[in-house]
């Protein structure tokens, strides 16, 4: 058995292997997709990949999409950890521990602290005892049931959004004081995470003072046999701006009842504020089971804040694995 990095070309056998041990259509991935999440188009840079042979036959990866990521008075890399798969003949064999480990001395070597992930039930608890990684969230989902929607005329500020351009730098210079730990939201990233990516479709649309951006918010509609939901994926604006975050919430809605979804889902952390109106807009807060688990993977100086939730602003849209 051979364990190794990725080399140009081995994307094709990771997709087999993906088609062998993830038949579920709810996140099935393609080659278009792999290019656009793997590689140098994201503005963190490419991946960090490894992967395990025998016989040459691919027969495990584990891969870390990086991110920048602003923590407190600092910007950084931080990873997140995607496409952990075994092949099921190799399965129970402590083979995944053995690519993990040396994808964090990969990690380690490329000066990247941290690593978060959404593990699945499976994988979960192999996670925390082999992998060093310890719980941060446990989401609670939102829900609104499409029966409440009303379409309206949206607030005369929400406009679509074609293209993120230096007003998004802008918005996140002005806004990025008010989270402690986020991923940073500038043009670049919102460019290549919501317009570049070959396999969805997102509707992004801007909360404007006159002419100036005071915010925005992402869109996703998903259909599920004959259940249509949309999910409000990524919100930002200023912490406290009520209005502006209020706004972005009723022109959501209103373009969810012109979609006439029957459900609108979001789950999110670290912002009190939306959690408020939220329910003062009639959604019901609901127990699912997300838990997002985070791993030093060296030193930093601010690794106890990092792990405290507290700190972190995170949305649907900070997963490119879900959602």
């Amino acid at each position: 058995m051979k364990i190794r990095s990725y080399l140009e070309g081995d994307e094709k056998e990771i997709m087999k292997l993906d088609a062998r041990e993830l038949p579920s259509v709810w996140n099935r991935r393609t080659l278009q997709n792999w290019y656009w999440k793997y590689t140098k188009n994201n503005p963190a840079g490419p991946s960090l990949i490894w992967i395990a042979e025998h016989n040459e036959q691919m027969i495990a990866h584990f891969a870390t999409v990086p991110y920048r990521l602003k923590v407190f008075d600092e910007e950084l890399i931080a990873s997140h950890s995607i496409g952990a798969l075994v092949d099921i003949k190799y399965q129970n064999r402590g083979l995944l521990k053995l690519v993990g480990d040396k994808l964090k001395e990969d990690l380690v070597k490329n000066n990247i602290p941290y690593t978060w992930g959404f593990p699945n039930e499976r994988s979960y608890k192999m996670e925390k005892d082999a992998l060093g990684y310890k719980d941060l969230i446990n989401f609670d989902e939102w829900q609104l049931d499409g029966t409440r929607l009303k379409r309206g005329e949206p607030p005369l500020s929400f406009r679509k959004i074609t293209t993120f351009t230096e007003d998004f730098d802008r918005l996140w210079t002005r806004c990025s004081g008010d989270y402690d730990i986020a991923i940073k939201r500038d043009k670049n990233y919102l460019k290549w995470r919501y317009l570049e990516r070959p396999d969805w479709w997102y509707f992004p649309y801007g909360c404007y003072n006159e002419n100036r951006l005071k915010g925005y918010v992402v869109l996703k509609l998903y259909r599920e046999e004959e259940t249509l939901r949309g999910h409000i994926i990524d919100i930002f604006a200023q912490r406290d701006d009520e209005k502006t975050l209020s706004q972005l919430i009723d022109g959501s809605l209103n373009f969810f009842a012109e979609q006439v979804v029957n459900q609108v889902t979001v789950w999110i952390w670290g912002n009190p504020f939306i959690d408020r109106l939220f329910t003062e807009k009639g959604f019901i807060k609901k127990t699912i089971d997300r838990p997002l688990i985070l791993r030093v993977n060296k030193s930093h100086k601010y690794q106890e804040q990092v792990l405290d939730h507290s700190h972190w602003y995170f949305t649907m849209g900070d997963s490119t694995e879900i959602f």
